[in-house]
């Protein structure tokens, strides 16, 4: 087989791969909620995003998948399968919606609840701190 052949493929498919990777349009770091010092954020009020799906206290090993974009929100399905430990747990789906403010900041939505985010520093910056 010829490599010019297989080179449009392989194009396509590191495309595809890529656009999934951004489809949550957000800096990679850790958040905390807004109106807490990024110092002094609780476990409770901590995730980390990875460039494609967010971890927390609680849960890891995540996957985060965009199922609908409507007025500005995501509607986001997302599947963990460890305690925040890294430990096996049975895998647990949830919905929730994100509206992106800029790269660094988003609000979350959970229900009838909404919690501002920002982002605090680098992916592991909390457990520095």
């Amino acid at each position: 087989m010829r490599l010019d052949s297989i080179a449009p493929t392989v194009l396509a498919l590191s495309l595809a791969s890529g656009a999934a990777a951004a489809s949550i349009p957000l800096r990679p770091g850790d958040y905390g909620a807004i109106g807490l010092a990024c110092d002094n954020q609780p476990n409770a009020t901590t995730m980390s995003f990875d460039g494609r799906s967010f971890s927390y206290a609680h849960a890891s090993k995540c996957t985060d998948t965009v199922t609908r974009r409507s007025a500005g929100t995501l509607t986001i399905a997302e599947t963990c399968r460890a305690a925040g430990d890294g430990s096996p747990a049975k895998a647990n789906t949830a919905t929730f919606g994100l509206r992106r403010q800029n790269a660094t900041r988003f609000v979350l939505i959970k229900g009838e609840s909404a919690t501002s985010f920002r982002r605090c520093g680098p992916p592991g910056y909390f457990n520095r701190h």
